[in-house]
């Protein structure tokens, strides 16, 4: 028994699994002083957001970016303010330095490789290019082709291009 998915339900599947690249990465609490160059996110009080607003140029209470100092009673993060689409050099991202007070902050974590999501976006990418190869190499449905009946295991072009006319 030949097994197959239809062209649409695959479509929707390689669709579902590109949003799920992006939550391969979690936050986990620091605990004590966290080395200087990690990527972290920090947490900060609603006075200390207002503060940091007119720095920013946003109201956020949570800063993503690399972690450039610290002292006994601050913390200098580094965070992307603006991010520019250039043709000439690709993409160009200006970075300022905020420097949060302990006292404004109410959390530092760091960014962390989560096995669980990283295998679960594997085995759907897995899962992809098994469809992808069943729908091309071997054959795949024959339910939504118009014309000749073809053999399983023929080529079928999934974008066809007339050339010569």
């Amino acid at each position: 028994m030949n097994a197959t998915i239809p062209r649409w339900r695959s479509a929707v599947l390689a669709t579902t699994s590109l949003f799920a690249v992006g939550g391969c990465y979690s936050f986990a609490a620091i605990q004590g002083d966290p080395m200087v160059g990690t990527d972290v996110r920090a947490t900060v009080t609603d006075e200390e957001a207002l503060k940091l607003s007119s720095q920013t140029g946003q109201l956020s209470r949570t800063f993503d970016g690399r972690l450039v100092g610290v002292t006994d009673d601050s913390v200098f993060v580094s965070v992307v303010t603006f991010r520019a689409v250039s043709e000439v050099s690709g993409s160009r991202q200006f970075r300022q330095s905020l420097v949060i007070p302990r006292s404004g902050l109410e959390a530092l974590e760091t960014r962390e490789l989560s096995v669980m999501r990283s295998t679960l976006v594997g085995a759907l990418a897995a899962t992809g290019v098994a469809l992808v190869i069943n729908q091309v190499v071997a054959g795949g449905s024959r339910d939504d082709i118009d014309g000749p009946d073809l053999p399983t295991g023929a080529l079928v072009p999934i974008i066809r291009i007339p050339i010569g006319r």
